[in-house]
């Protein structure tokens, strides 16, 4: 068995020692390690202790090492730059996914169609596309989301993308074998498609046509979906309009698969935000695939500029 063990008052404090000979100063490494001042102190004074030496000197601006400080710093520096050489190593052969949480609509009609360009752009990057009917914090498995919120939210590691604007739209075919829609009273003689989402609350027919200014007697309506993603399937099959969102219906509406009926639209005063957890430390590869995600937004936030 290794003497190791016995020479240290326990492993934790070697991690302790580096972080504080490396920023030569208690509370940074404290800040690092997500501890607090005296239980940096309290460790090094408890290593000093099982060592027999100081290994530090206090200052008031910091601390700096001793001779025998150094001499351990040297060999635990090389010592952890083994250990994480071997382990990355060994986890090479592991494939590594930068995991997307979005909704149905976004991850079918925004980010799938365009994953080829990401592979283009970076062939080596893998992205999981995971479908969620529900906000949720990006954590150890969820390394980013989009997030509908206030246009004025801000925390670390969020992202504006775009507005969040409403309008209606509708396959080409329905408009061409119905009446024509010539201003919003119109819309009201047509089939309106409903989405209800238990767990986002989203804007409706009678919210958005209030909102114009267009009085009506809202009846039963002829659909309603408990997914917006059925909604917009419902409208590509020509079964009548629904009112589209600027991201989710951008590619639909570049390909012409939907097309707006009129140009009255509702800019909500929220807007869609990339969003990854507010610690996340943004790797070469997250990062990369951050700035992909807001460069195919960059069209939409034009004239939206924050």
């Amino acid at each position: 068995m290794s003497e190791l063990r016995s020479l240290i008052p326990s492993p934790h404090s070697l991690f302790v020692f580096e972080a504080a000979a490396r920023h030569l100063n208690f509370k940074n490494a404290a800040a690092e390690l997500n501890v607090t001042q005296p239980s940096v102190s309290q460790s090094i004074r408890a290593l000093e202790r099982h060592c027999g030496t100081q290994l530090f000197i206090r200052e008031n601006r910091g601390v700096q090492l001793t001779e025998a400080g150094r001499l351990l710093y040297d060999s635990v520096r090389f010592g952890f730059h083994r250990i994480e050489d071997s382990l990355r190593t060994l986890s090479s052969t592991e494939t590594r996914y930068l995991t997307f949480a979005a909704s149905t609509s976004v991850a079918a009609h925004w980010l799938m169609p365009q994953l080829y360009k990401l592979q283009q752009d970076y062939p080596n990057l893998r992205i999981k596309v995971v479908t969620t009917d529900r906000d949720i914090e990006p954590d150890s498995e969820i390394d980013l989301t989009i997030w509908i919120r206030d246009r004025d939210f801000r925390r670390p590691n969020s992202w504006y993308l775009c507005d969040e604007v409403v309008f209606p739209i509708c396959a080409p075919k329905y408009l061409a074998d119905h009446p024509r829609i010539g201003t919003v009273s119109d819309l009201t003689n047509h089939r309106r498609l409903h989405a209800f989402d238990r767990f986002r609350k989203r804007m409706g027919w009678a919210e958005w046509l209030a909102r114009v200014g267009v009085e009506t007697d809202e009846t039963q309506p002829d659909m309603v979906f408990n997914d917006y993603q059925l909604t917009l399937q419902a409208a590509l099959a020509g079964e009548g309009l629904a009112l589209g969102w600027s991201l989710t219906s951008a590619l639909l509406l570049h390909n012409t698969q939907l097309v707006r009926p009129l140009p009255t639209e509702i800019n909500t005063g929220n807007a869609f935000f990339l969003i990854a957890a507010p610690g996340a430390k943004l790797t070469g590869e997250l990062d990369a695939l951050i700035a992909w995600i807001r460069a195919q937004t960059a069209d939409l936030s034009k004239g939206q500029g924050r």
